[in-house]
C-alpha cells in the first residue's frame, strides 16, 4: 500500500482591509440612501469613499449609514 498524503498550510482568516465608522442613524432605508448618495459623489483618491448602509436598533428597525477608510498594509522588513 502506497500512501498518499498532502501537506497543507494552516489557512488563517483574511485580515480586515477597511475600518468602517457609523455616520448618521435614520427611522427608514430611504433617508439613508439619500445619505449615501452625498458620499458618492464625493471621491478619495480618484476612487469611490465606500460607503454601506446597515440595520441596527431594537428589533432591526433602524439603518446606520457606515465609512469605510482604507487599513494601510504593515509593510515588511
Amino acid at each position: 500500500m502506497s500512501e498518499s498524503t498532502k501537506t497543507t498550510e494552516k489557512q488563517e482568516p483574511n485580515p480586515q482591509k477597511i475600518k468602517w465608522k457609523s455616520v448618521a442613524y435614520y427611522k427608514t432605508f430611504e433617508e439613508a440612501h439619500a445619505h449615501r448618495l452625498k458620499f458618492n459623489l464625493e471621491n478619495l483618491n480618484g476612487k469611490p469613499i465606500p460607503v454601506k448602509i446597515r440595520r441596527c436598533g431594537p428589533d432591526k428597525s433602524k439603518f446606520v449609514v457606515k465609512v469605510g477608510t482604507p487599513i494601510k498594509e504593515p509593510s515588511g522588513e
